[in-house]
C-alpha cells in the first residue's frame, strides 16, 4: 500500500469555502501540526489491569492492537463521518490507490461502483480493515482513566519513551477532538483522509488526552523492546505488599529497574484529584 506515513511539502493556499470544510491544504496542515506535537511529546502512557500491564505488556513486552470497528465510541472511526463529494478527481484518486491492478476490462465497471456514495462507505470500510490501533495518553494521573482502564485504580499506568514511528510496526499520532462534524474536501488523499479519520473523535473524550499507535499491518499483537519502557505507576488501591511482589517479577523478567522510574498513586487530601509517590525499589 502506498506509505501514509510521509508527509509531502505543503505548498498554495486553502481556497475559502461558502461552507465550513476541511480542505486539501488544510488537512496536509493539520497532520503536518500532528506530527509536530508527537515529536514535542514525552512519555505516552497505557492505563491497563493489573494481570495485563505485569503479564501481557511488560513480561511478554507486547501490545494488543483492536479492529477500530470494536472501539466502544459509535462514532469513533465510523464510516458516515466521511463526507465526499465524489467528484472525478476523487474516483480517480481512488481508483489509482486501490484498484491500480484491476484490468482494463472491469475498469469502468468499478469507476462506475466509485461513484455511487455507498460504495465509497463500503471502501472506508474495507480501508479500515487493514489497520489496527492501540490507544495511550499524555497523562498518568487522570481520576477517570484510571477508573475506566486500570480496574478501578488496582491496576496500573505504563510510561513509553516510543519514537513516533517505531521501525515498521507502527505511528503515534494525537487525537484530535471536534464538538462538530466538520466535512472533509474530496480532493483530498484517501490515504491522508484515512489518518485523519482515525485520529478524530467528539470532544466528550477530551479528558482523555489520547494518542495512538496506529499499525497497517493487521496484527493484533505488537512486540517492543524492553528499553521503550521508562515508567511503571501503580494504582492507589493497589497494596504495598503487591507492588513488592510486582517489582521482583519485573526484575525477574530482565529489567533494569535503575532505567525505570516507578511510582505509586494515592489520593490527595486538599482535592478530587490523586498525587504521585516515588518508589524506590531494593535492588
Amino acid at each position: 500500500m502506498p506509505n501514509i506515513f510521509i508527509l509531502p511539502s505543503v505548498t498554495g493556499k486553502a481556497k475559502k469555502s461558502r461552507m465550513e470544510i476541511i480542505e486539501k491544504y488544510d488537512l496536509e496542515k493539520i497532520i503536518r501540526s500532528d506530527l509536530i506535537k508527537i515529536l514535542n511529546t514525552d512519555l505516552i502512557y497505557k492505563y491497563v489491569d493489573f494481570d495485563t500491564g505485569l503479564n501481557k505488556i511488560i513480561k511478554e513486552n507486547s501490545l494488543k492492537f483492536t479492529n477500530p470497528a470494536d472501539f466502544n465510541d459509535p462514532f469513533d472511526c465510523n464510516e458516515n463521518l466521511l463526507k465526499h463529494d465524489n467528484n472525478e478527481e476523487l474516483i480517480n484518486n481512488v481508483f489509482n490507490q486501490i484498484y491500480q491492478n484491476t484490468p482494463r476490462s472491469v475498469r469502468r465497471k468499478v469507476i462506475r461502483q466509485l461513484k455511487n456514495p455507498d460504495s465509497y462507505s463500503e471502501i472506508l470500510k474495507k480501508e479500515r480493515e487493514r489497520f489496527r490501533l492501540s490507544c495511550f495518553s499524555e497523562k498518568y494521573n487522570e481520576v477517570l482513566m484510571w477508573s475506566y482502564y486500570a480496574n478501578k485504580h488496582h491496576g496500573i499506568c505504563i510510561g513509553f519513551d516510543f519514537p513516533h514511528k517505531y521501525e515498521d510496526h507502527f505511528i503515534l499520532c494525537h487525537v484530535k477532538y471536534l464538538n462538530k462534524i466538520i466535512p472533509l474536501d474530496g480532493n483530498a488523499d484517501l490515504l491522508r483522509v484515512i489518518l485523519y479519520w482515525l485520529t478524530t473523535k467528539s470532544i466528550r473524550w477530551e479528558y482523555e488526552n489520547e494518542i495512538r499507535a496506529i499499525s497497517n499491518n493487521k496484527q493484533e499483537i505488537i512486540y517492543f523492546d524492553k528499553k521503550f519502557v521508562k515508567e511503571i505507576i501503580f494504582g492507589c488501591k493497589m497494596t504495598n505488599q503487591k507492588i513488592e511482589t510486582a517489582l521482583t517479577e519485573i526484575k525477574s523478567f530482565g529489567y533494569d529497574l535503575n532505567n525505570i522510574r516507578f511510582k505509586k498513586m494515592e489520593i490527595s487530601r486538599e482535592s478530587f484529584l490523586l498525587k504521585e509517590r516515588i518508589i524506590k525499589p531494593s535492588l
